[in-house]
């Protein structure tokens, strides 16, 4: 398989990066570094030209296209790609909703909606007819059990959850889903409950078919379950 992982300079973006490499698949990893970052030089001297590392800013989409033109040159096509960059801002950790700073707020869903949209776009012509497009969101999302703490955060991926099933409503041949990666230990989330390792597992089997899933059901957690909007 060849996979494309944007975010995979930490945490579940890494964690994902060197499973699928581990168990034997081809990786793009984007990031914002200029540079290949430290936490990806090792991988690159174990797997060598099964590792293409890039610039992949999630919110430029002419950086974005540059890196699925590269990830085109090198495996030719993507059968999946991992939308895992996201943000969680200090302001927004807090304040409520009628104290946000606005300028946060915008900040917010340019990179986690606008971000896996423009990731989408760009790499939807380079992709396997039949290959998967994941987006990672949150458990967080349902319009139904709303709450006041990080109310930019948890809109923007209410927001990019549905964006998932727009997708699968406007392409038949690439499957979108949305993600609840589970409450992983993150530099977001200090006090989570499994561990960025154990997260990637799980939707490593989403990606291979391990674990069964239908784009009917667009919204799962990493175990594949379904999660209610």
């Amino acid at each position: 398989m060849r996979a494309v992982v944007i975010g995979a300079k930490r945490g579940l973006g890494l964690a994902l990066t060197n499973s699928l490499l581990a168990a034997g698949h081809s990786v793009a990893a984007g990031v914002r570094d200029r540079v290949v970052p430290e936490s990806l030089q090792a991988l690159s001297v174990r797997y060598g030209e099964r590792l293409l590392v890039g610039q992949a800013e999630i919110t430029d989409e002419r950086e974005v296209r540059s890196f699925a033109d590269a990830v085109a040159a090198r495996f030719g096509r993507a059968d999946a790609l991992c939308t895992v960059a996201g943000i969680l801002l200090p302001g927004d950790r807090a304040n409520t909703l009628l104290r946000c700073d606005i300028d946060e707020v915008r900040r917010t869903f340019d990179v986690n909606v606008v971000g896996p949209v423009i990731a989408a776009k760009c790499f939807y012509p380079v992709m396997e007819k039949g290959g998967k497009v994941l987006t990672v969101t949150s458990e967080g999302v349902g319009v139904h059990n709303a709450y006041p703490g990080s109310p930019a955060y948890a809109l923007s991926k209410t927001a990019a959850t549905k964006v998932s099933g727009i997708l699968n409503a406007t392409a038949d041949d690439v499957d979108f889903y949305s993600v609840h990666p589970g409450r992983v230990v993150t530099d977001m989330n200090p006090n989570g409950e499994i561990s960025a390792e154990e997260s990637a597992e799980g939707i490593l089997g989403i990606l291979t078919g391990k674990i069964p899933v239908s784009r009917e059901v667009w919204y799962i957690d990493y175990r594949g379950y379904p999660m209610e909007m």
